[in-house]
C-alpha cells in the first residue's frame, strides 16, 4: 500500500513514459504507449485526474477521501465518465528498488520491467 504523500511526484520508465501525480488529484502523462502497449487513446494526458480505488480494488468504487491504496484509477479527461474507454488502472507494487506502478487497461494484466514506472528522484522533463 502506498500513501498519497509517497505517490505524489514524477514517475517514469526508461522507454519514455512519464506521469506527474499531483496532491490535488490532477495528473498529466506523456508516452503512455511506453507503459501500456495496447493503449489506443492519446499517448498524452494534459488534464487527467486520479483517485485511489476502494479496498476491493474496483475502479467503480474509487474514492476521493482515500489517502492510501494498492491501486488507483486514472481518468483521461479530468472526470469519471469516459465513453472512449481511455481510463487506466494503476497497480502499485513494491520491490527491492522501492515502489513501482504498473499501468494497465485490465487489472488482470501485468507489466514487464521495461513498462514499470518508478518515481524519479529529480523532476522529469
Amino acid at each position: 500500500m502506498i500513501r498519497q504523500v509517497d505517490l505524489v511526484g514524477d514517475w517514469g520508465n526508461a522507454a519514455g513514459a512519464r506521469m506527474h501525480v499531483a496532491a490535488d488529484h490532477s495528473l498529466t502523462a506523456s508516452g503512455i504507449k511506453h507503459a501500456v502497449p495496447d493503449y489506443t487513446c492519446s499517448t498524452s494526458l494534459t488534464a487527467g485526474s486520479w483517485q485511489f480505488d476502494a479496498q476491493n480494488g474496483s475502479p467503480q468504487d474509487s474514492t476521493a477521501s482515500a489517502t492510501a491504496g494498492d491501486s488507483f484509477t486514472v481518468w483521461a479527461n479530468d472526470g469519471k465518465f469516459d465513453l472512449a474507454g481511455c481510463n487506466i488502472e494503476a497497480l502499485v507494487q513494491r520491490d527491492d528498488r522501492g515502489f513501482n506502478i504498473c499501468l494497465v487497461r485490465d487489472p488482470d494484466q501485468t507489466c514487464t520491467d521495461k513498462e514499470l514506472l518508478r518515481k524519479a528522484s529529480t523532476p522529469l522533463r
